[in-house]
C-alpha cells in the first residue's frame, strides 16, 4: 500500500502552492506557504485542518480546489525509480494507493504516466478521510499475511499506518525526510525507490 503525493509523484511545489492558495481563498491565510502546508501532515491532514477551526464545508472546498489545480498541472511527474518500483511490485503482488487526495486525480496521473497497469486500486478521500480505516479495509481483503506494508512520506502516514496495524515504511525522498519518519515509528526508511523495492520484496518472501 502506498501514499501518492511525495511518494509516487513529485508534487510538493504544485500541491503546496495550490493548497495555500485555496486556504487563503477560503479565509485561512495563516496557511501561507510550503512549511505551513507540510506541517498539517504531521497527523491526518483533515484532523489538522479541523484543529485549526476549519468547518467541514471549508475543508471540502479547499481539498476540491487543490484537486482541481493538480488535475490540470503539467508539472507532476513520478519520482525517478518509481515506475520500476511499481512494475517490480506488481509482478509479485497487488499494489494499492491509499491517499488523502482525490482518487480521480491519482488515476488520471497514473494513466498519463502509463503506471495504471501496476496499480490494483486507489482509495481516495471520497471513500474516507481516515487512512487508518482505508488501510484496514485493504488489509481485510488479504487475510493471513504476517505483515502489511504501508509506504508514506509524512509523520502522519507513519502514525496512521501503525494505528491500522500495518508496518509503516518511509519514503525518505518525500515531504518530511528520514529523521522525522524514523521518529514517527517507521520500521524502515528507504533512501531510494530501488532500496524500497528490495526491502519489500524480501519482506514479501518472508510473508510466504
Amino acid at each position: 500500500m502506498f501514499d501518492h503525493d511525495g511518494v509516487l509523484v513529485d508534487s510538493l511545489a504544485v500541491f503546496t502552492t495550490a493548497f495555500a492558495a485555496a486556504c487563503g481563498a477560503h479565509g485561512h491565510a495563516e496557511i501561507a506557504g510550503p512549511a505551513q502546508v507540510v506541517a498539517l501532515f504531521d497527523d491526518n491532514v483533515y484532523d489538522s485542518m479541523a484543529a485549526l477551526g476549519m468547518a467541514r464545508q471549508v475543508i471540502r472546498a479547499i481539498i476540491d480546489d487543490t484537486a482541481g489545480a493538480l488535475a490540470v498541472s503539467p508539472d507532476l511527474h513520478p519520482f525517478p525509480g518509481v515506475p520500476e518500483l511499481l512494475a517490480g511490485l506488481a509482478a509479485c503482488c497487488d499494489v494499492v494507493v491509499i491517499t488523502s487526495n482525490a482518487a480521480g486525480v491519482v488515476r488520471d496521473f497514473m494513466a498519463r504516466e502509463r503506471l495504471a497497469g501496476h496499480v490494483s486500486d486507489v482509495l481516495g478521500v471520497e471513500i474516507d478521510v481516515s487512512k487508518v480505516r482505508k488501510i484496514a479495509t485493504v488489509m481485510a481483503r488479504y487475510p493471513g499475511q504476517r505483515r502489511y506494508f504501508y509506504v508514506g512520506d509524512t509523520r502522519g502516514d507513519m502514525l496512521e499506518g501503525a494505528q491500522a496495524g500495518a508496518t509503516p515504511l518511509g519514503a525518505g525522498w518525500g515531504w518530511h525526510g528520514a529523521a522525522a519518519l524514523t521518529a514517527a515509528g517507521a520500521a524502515f526508511v528507504a533512501a531510494t525507490p530501488a532500496e524500497l523495492l528490495a526491502f519489500v520484496v524480501d519482506g514479501l518472501a518472508v510473508n510466504g
